[in-house]
């Protein structure tokens, strides 16, 4: 199973994502799940060494840009005293896109990641 780099953000943004509700005529409401989905998550990370930025870059290779689905390392949530309190233990994350780079002096790259949150691997 592959795992997020271990690498600590200096910035996160997160969206809560969705739980599947349907609202009938009448103002009936269904829970088709009690699990969000769709949740969003962008990584911001600044100065990284280019041993650093390969990993992230071999990481998004290794999952076919968006199509594999992985976890993320607990250092991608450092900050939280538990990342449970955003997504259920066990949540798997896909690319919504590249890595986006921007190289710095001196060889740093600062990158932004963006993922979506899938149920099961899908």
């Amino acid at each position: 199973m592959a795992t997020f780099p271990a690498l600590a953000p200096v910035g996160r943004r997160y969206s809560f994502g969705t739980v599947p509700v349907t609202v009938e005529p009448g103002g009936v409401r269904f829970l088709h799940d009690t699990q969000r989905s769709g949740c969003s998550l962008e990584l911001q990370y600044a100065a990284l060494t280019q041993a650093e930025m390969q990993l992230i870059r071999n990481h998004y290779r290794g999952q076919d840009g968006g199509h594999g689905s992985f976890e993320l390392s607990t250092e991608a949530w450092a900050g939280h005293t538990s990342m449970t309190d955003l997504v259920p233990a066990g949540t798997r994350w896909v690319y919504t896109g590249p890595p986006e780079e921007q190289q710095r002096r001196g060889g740093f790259v600062d990158v932004g990641v963006s993922l979506r949150s899938v149920i099961d691997g899908a």
